[in-house]
């Protein structure tokens, strides 16, 4: 009985995740939005939708593998180089170009998140966290995860000397 509940209530949230993205791409041509950017946003928006729901499907699939630790990326990787228009990296970028209807898509992601089943995802899957902390950086809802945990201490690096002019 209760995995039917949790299944549907999963479900509701990939719907609701669903929605909030094809509000955002009818709502940016209203808001005189240039149609490039629109074009580059709702790509961004729909990989990361796209994402979750397949997340969300192995999640209730139980298919998940769920990983406890980060991915160590090597010093030697490099960027990829992708031409044309790239994402703004700045906090709430997407609230601003948004306006109020960035604010309310926030507002429901952030209740989506706030479900016990949305938790208990997040918490299993460090993939489901990497997935979403560029959508919820750029429209400024506060991640649940990161609240919630204690900020780990950053150790300063230390510079060498600067040689002193003769």
């Amino acid at each position: 009985m209760h995995q039917a509940q949790s299944q549907s209530t999963l479900e509701i949230a990939a719907a609701t995740l669903r929605g909030i993205w094809a509000a955002m791409l009818s709502g940016f041509g209203l808001l005189g939005v240039a149609p490039e950017r629109q074009v580059v946003t709702a790509r961004w928006a729909g990989a990361i939708f796209r994402k979750i729901d397949g997340l969300l499907a192995r999640y209730q699939a139980g298919t998940l593998r769920v990983v406890t630790t980060p991915r160590v990326v090597t010093p030697g990787r490099k960027m990829v180089n992708t031409p044309g228009i790239r994402m703004p990296r700045k906090f709430a970028w997407l609230a601003l170009l948004g306006k109020h209807h960035a604010a309310c898509y926030g507002t429901q992601i952030e209740a989506v998140l706030q479900q016990p089943e949305m938790a208990a995802l997040l918490d299993a899957s460090l993939q489901a966290r990497r997935i979403l902390r560029p959508l919820l950086r750029a429209l400024a809802v506060p991640m649940p995860w990161v609240i919630d945990s204690p900020r780990a201490t950053r150790r300063r690096r230390l510079r060498k000397p600067r040689p002193k002019p003769e």
